[in-house]
């Protein structure tokens, strides 16, 4: 008899991998190869596969059979229904409540799913990025690229709104990924925006003030050239004695121009302290040949404060200094007020 298994994509696995990762301790691991061909979508036939699926949660003895599909859910951290799942054929296509099946009849590529337990599979970080793509705008998804690619993963448990995290992917695999998934839906929509993917964004408004700096003016953004993030930078012999830091870590750091931009994402207002720190580090930079620009949340709010920091960062890249047309000071504002906005509060673009 051959094995039932549930293989939970879209908004499902983008809930699944807010909440997990993929080191060691996490117990997921990806998969080579796993076959749609067994998969199921009937309630009565996922219910018992989820039930305790989660590495971490260990069994939970005297669960019942009649449990709903919510509660079969919790040990994989998954809280909101409907469950999106993945199906080989149009028979097992059908609406059911509480359950939506996507419909794969080819082939997928290797590394499309990574193993929860014996029965139960989830789209792998890569192929959630394709099918989220489908779902959502060229901006929503490189800005959850950046997240999965980055150190971090939104959280509304979390004061700052998110949590540190180990990446689930990198831009190279993303970017080796898609070309395998050449064909599907989702290939399409997510090729063009992996030019501006970067790793290693450590918070939301680092990939804010990236996607800001540097998506083309034809989307609102001031088309300049991408950084690296969160760059270790060793601290010379020249500047030591300003220090006793043997290196700096930089939030957006464009080498070519020896320039490091910091994102404070306070709120609000900076510390005392964190504007002593922000001292420091411009001097020690200084000291070393490099140039400082800092931004932080008030700026990023205020389109006229933006604005001033963007022509520093112009200025000290070296480029001349020019008013855009209304048209694209426009786009630029729609795009900065559409990003400072909460998620849940945000309108289409």
């Amino acid at each position: 008899m051959a094995i039932k298994k549930v293989f939970i994509s879209h908004e499902s696995a983008l809930e699944f991998w807010r909440r997990h990762d993929l080191s060691n301790a996490g117990g997921i691991r990806r998969t080579r190869r796993a076959s749609l061909r067994n998969s199921v979508s009937g309630i009565t036939a996922i219910k018992p596969l989820i039930r305790n699926a989660s590495p971490l949660s260990g069994r939970i003895y005297g669960a019942r059979i009649n449990d709903d599909l919510g509660v079969c859910l919790c040990d994989l951290q998954i809280f909101q229904l409907p469950l999106h799942v993945m199906v080989d054929s149009r028979s097992k296509r059908q609406k059911r409540d509480g359950i939506v099946t996507h419909l794969y009849e080819q082939s997928l590529p290797e590394g499309s799913f990574c193993k929860v337990s014996s029965n139960v599979y989830v789209s792998s970080p890569e192929l959630t990025l394709c099918q989220m793509a489908c779902e959502l705008s060229f901006v929503d998804t490189l800005e959850l690229c950046l997240e999965f690619c980055g150190g971090y993963t939104l959280s509304t448990d979390s004061e700052r709104g998110f949590d540190d995290r180990p990446a689930l992917t990198s831009a190279s695999q993303l970017t080796s990924f898609v070309k395998q998934f050449e064909g599907h839906r989702g290939a399409k929509q997510i090729r063009p925006l992996l030019h501006y993917v970067v790793d290693e964004s450590a918070s939301p408004m680092e990939s804010i003030a990236l996607m800001l700096l540097c998506l083309p003016s034809r989307l609102g953004g001031y088309q300049l050239p991408l950084p690296e993030h969160n760059i270790a930078i060793p601290i010379n012999e020249r500047a030591r004695s300003h220090t006793k830091r043997k290196r700096l870590i930089c939030d957006l750091f464009w080498r070519k121009y020896k320039l490091d931009v910091e994102c404070d994402s306070t709120r609000y207002h900076s510390s005392m302290q964190q504007l002593g720190i922000d001292s420091d580090r411009r001097i020690i930079l200084d000291a070393m040949g490099y140039k400082y620009v800092g931004i932080t949340y008030w700026q990023l709010e205020n389109e006229a404060e933006f604005e001033n920091v963007v022509q520093a960062i112009r200025r000290a890249m070296g480029f001349k200094l020019r008013n855009a047309p209304d048209r694209i000071r426009h786009k630029r504002n729609a795009l900065r007020t559409y990003l400072v906005t909460p998620r849940d509060m945000r309108q289409p673009l």
